[in-house]
């Protein structure tokens, strides 16, 4: 596998740092101001005053995942969108949106079941899906396709 870079920005100075995946986990630091350039290698719980922040700071694929906690297709798909941010870091960062306890949120989006799924790039809605994927591995397609992968 060829070892490719990533665009992060520095939530201290709001610069762009080109990094290398191999480097995400050790902690790399900003070439501007030194600071370690924190980058989320699991789906983040999305808080509605720092939403349009992490929205627009992050330059490449964002995935919000409304979800509930009695969401049976909601259970089903949260390892898999796990494993997606696992497995795509640096690249897709993923933010998790509780509707029951951020109705702002929900309501803002309006958000009428769960799962949605809204995918932004460069701070741009680009694709919205209301309810589950019927096959589980319709959503790694979906997202890999939106990312310019061929497979997963």
């Amino acid at each position: 596998m060829s070892d490719t870079s990533v665009i992060v920005r520095c939530k201290n100075c709001l610069t762009l740092n080109r990094v290398l995946q191999s480097r995400l986990r050790s902690k790399p630091v900003c070439g501007n101001c030194k600071t370690v350039i924190e980058v989320p290698q699991e789906p983040l719980w999305a808080k509605a005053e720092s939403f349009d922040r992490e929205v627009a700071y992050w330059p490449e694929t964002l995935l919000i995942f409304f979800t509930a906690s009695l969401c049976l297709h909601c259970k089903i798909i949260d390892p898999l969108v796990r494993d997606l941010a696992l497995k795509r870091t640096g690249k897709l960062k993923v933010m998790k949106v509780d509707v029951e306890a951020d109705e702002y949120l929900a309501r803002r989006f309006a958000v009428t079941k769960t799962p949605t799924f809204i995918v932004y790039r460069n701070a741009v809605e680009v694709i919205r899906v209301d309810g589950a994927p019927k096959d589980k591995t319709d959503l790694v397609t979906w997202i890999d396709n939106l990312m310019g992968y061929t497979s997963y």
